[in-house]
């Protein structure tokens, strides 16, 4: 039996947009957790990858299986009946179980290692469904939301380094901003995050609408910042219930609230995170990518501002990602709001 296997190859996005102060970047994802393990903060220790991607086809007959990168190149390697495959935890061999003929296109293998006597033909594959990359992104991006808060700037006072912030339907927030914060202003008419500029105390004013990313203090309405964003910038996540290319349409279901919500959303701005292949750069970065590669319930991460008048959400950026490193866990010496840096905030350049 043959799968069919579509063939389309993804070119490095614009220099405009940057993963890191050293690093190129747009939109990524890249890792590997084990099955069915909890979620944890950091990325489970696993062995490194030889090669690793999608699964983009096979051919039982030819005992071939083909690959999708995360920059979306394509590759083919060769398993034979020695060759274990590790799903689960459980460990088989292809004469065993059924495991090849349970694969779906968009699965992800990681080839642990090649035969000593081959390198065409993989001694040890790792499978991770992408049922459970989503579900592991789902927990990522609600643990997300809860390191953010977005209201309107109620009270200032700079000689203690604080703002009171009234969030929507909650009682006010006390922001703690003097350890090292970083401010940036999205101007009114902007819709590219690349358009940012750098604000600070002095940019601020009661009313204004603010996002803040940071670490709450438990027990306490009260939150340690590390980014502050004014002019109506926020993030949204939730899964994605229907795409509607042809009006520029995609209905979100928010995490946080449970309802669906209309996106105006252009379908180009799509981006997965991936690991940087570059020698020397750091970990994470991102890759383009388009509707094809979506599935109605992925999870995302929608960067843009909410429309108050038309209703609903204006989106710049979609985020998702593919593989278990998860969508926004930071790489080795990347920091925690890396993902800033790469979608071009300031127009900062690789």
């Amino acid at each position: 039996m043959n799968a069919l296997t579509v063939v389309r190859s993804r070119k490095d996005i614009p220099n405009s947009l940057a993963c890191l102060p050293d690093c190129r970047a747009v939109l990524c994802l890249l890792a590997m957790p084990l099955f069915a393990q909890a979620w944890q903060t950091t990325t489970p220790p696993v062995a490194a990858c030889q090669a690793a991607g999608q699964v983009a086809g096979w051919d039982i007959l030819e005992h071939t299986l083909s690959l999708k990168s995360d920059s979306g190149d394509y590759s083919d390697f060769r398993y034979d009946d020695s060759t274990t495959f590790t799903s689960a935890g459980a460990t088989f061999r292809p004469d065993e179980t059924g495991i090849l003929e349970a694969l779906n296109i968009d699965d992800r293998l990681c080839v642990e290692a090649f035969r000593a006597d081959s390198n065409e033909t993989a001694d040890r594959v790792r499978v991770t469904l992408r049922g459970d990359i989503d579900a592991r992104d789902r927990r990522e991006l609600i643990r997300w939301q809860s390191e953010e808060l977005f209201g309107a700037v109620k009270a200032l006072d700079q000689a203690n380094h604080r703002i009171t912030v009234h969030v929507s339907a909650s009682s006010d927030v006390s922001v703690d901003a003097a350890g090292s914060v970083t401010f940036w202003i999205l101007p009114t008419a902007a819709d590219d995050p690349a358009d940012t500029v750098r604000g600070g105390w002095d940019s601020l004013a009661p009313g204004d609408a603010i996002y803040v990313r940071g670490e709450p203090v438990t027990g306490m309405p009260t939150m340690r910042a590390r980014l502050i964003v004014s002019g109506g910038f926020r993030s949204f996540v939730g899964s994605v219930e229907s795409m509607e290319p042809l009006t520029s349409v995609l209905q979100l279901r928010d995490f946080r609230s449970g309802r669906t919500r209309p996106v105006r959303f252009n379908f180009v701005s799509i981006y997965v995170v991936g690991k940087n292949t570059v020698p020397g750069a750091r970990d994470r970065r991102l890759y383009p990518a388009t509707v094809g590669d979506m599935q109605e319930g992925d999870s995302v991460l929608l960067l843009g501002r909410e429309n108050d008048q038309a209703g609903g959400i204006d989106a710049f950026l979609l985020i998702t990602g593919f593989s278990p490193g998860g969508v926004l866990q930071p790489g080795p010496g990347q920091s925690a709001d890396w993902i800033f840096q790469a979608i071009g905030f300031g127009g900062s350049r690789p």
